[in-house]
């Protein structure tokens, strides 16, 4: 596995565990509907995030 997919993967399965616990801390419930729309928005968000990283260097 390359490098870069193994980030996305433990920051995304970082982020959903850390998720889910807040969630049943503070709600007692999990709902998979809100859960998948947090990971599509980290997914995303990660995504620009990174490029805009690789953009950033590229002024260097």
């Amino acid at each position: 596995m390359s490098e870069r997919k193994t980030l996305y993967v433990a920051g995304f399965v970082a982020a959903s565990l850390a998720y889910i616990f807040v969630t049943l801390a503070f709600t007692g419930r999990f709902d998979v509907v809100r859960w998948s729309a947090f990971a599509a928005y980290f997914l995303v968000a990660f995504y620009a995030f990174e490029r805009f990283i690789g953009w950033a260097e590229r002024l260097d």
